[in-house]
């Protein structure tokens, strides 16, 4: 697939079956590479409140890549603003979800995504962008390092149980 009519905008209500059918897939990968990540029995129907809330909340941004020549949804990047109260810069764009689909993967979408979500955040004044995902994804660790982006938090877990 081309990318050569993708159209980057903010995701609509008629948007969230497909766009929650790709932030499935991601959560799905996510327990591929760490059983720690499970996913809930209806997925699909928690991905469509989660992203019905995203649209509402004035502190998210979700946005998507259409292919305005099938009006096919090939990737989405959403991030949500956090205030980091102790630190300076004060207001950071994490970004929680991004998938780009298989057949547009290798000719810049994703970079394209991330660009327009730091394009957002600066514009809703945000001083620097952070990602968020499992420790075992070296695909985004690979993608996120050539992106310039390096490592400022651990997060560890420990089960309550055992």
């Amino acid at each position: 697939m081309s990318i050569e009519n993708i159209v980057i905008r903010s995701m609509s209500e008629s948007d969230i079956d497909q766009v929650a059918e790709l932030v499935v897939r991601l959560k799905s990968l996510n327990e591929e590479l760490d059983p720690h990540f499970k996913v809930v029995p209806n997925i699909f129907e928690v991905v469509k409140e989660y992203l019905a809330k995203s649209i509402k909340d004035d502190k998210v941004v979700v946005l998507v890549a259409e292919d305005a020549s099938n009006k096919v949804i090939a990737g989405l990047i959403r991030f949500e603003l956090e205030d980091r109260v102790f630190y300076e810069p004060r207001l950071a764009a994490q970004i929680t979800d991004f998938y780009v689909r298989p057949e547009y993967r290798r000719k810049g979408l994703g970079r394209i995504l991330v660009d327009k979500a730091f394009e957002e955040a600066k514009r809703r004044g945000a001083g620097i962008v952070t990602a968020i995902y499992p420790a075992d994804n070296s695909i985004a660790d690979s993608f996120y390092n050539k992106l310039g982006f390096i490592e400022l938090n651990k997060e560890l877990y420990r089960p309550c149980s055992g």
